[in-house]
């Protein structure tokens, strides 16, 4: 089996019109996006059903909305995101946002 190797300036790209969702790795075991926020831009909050979720700041500082919480998470920092629970990001910096989105099916021990 040959390695699937990927590059985060190949894979995260910022668009002018709204933040994107960029894909980089999806398995039946995993899923892993990148997601890039100019100035301004948002994702808003929405409920994963099916699993747990990490956010992991890659670059910028983002203001997420964790179920009832609202957190300023900045380069190097990660939040979990629970099954049922509702997240969103906006980011409100100078600067564009990178965030790792990692997320699992249900089922996987470790």
């Amino acid at each position: 089996m040959e390695s699937d190797v990927k590059y985060l300036k190949q894979v995260a790209h910022f668009s002018e019109d709204a933040a994107a969702i960029n894909s980089m790795f999806s398995s039946d075991q995993l899923k892993m996006d990148v997601l890039t926020l100019n100035t301004h831009q948002y994702i808003s909050p929405v409920v994963e059903p099916l699993s747990d979720m990490i956010y992991f700041i890659l670059r910028g500082a983002g203001v997420f909305e964790v179920g009832d919480e609202v957190l300023v998470l900045t380069r190097n920092t990660s939040v979990l995101v629970e099954t049922g629970v509702s997240a969103g990001v906006i980011n409100e910096s100078d600067e564009q946002l990178t965030v790792l989105r990692i997320q699992a099916p249900p089922g996987i021990h470790g």
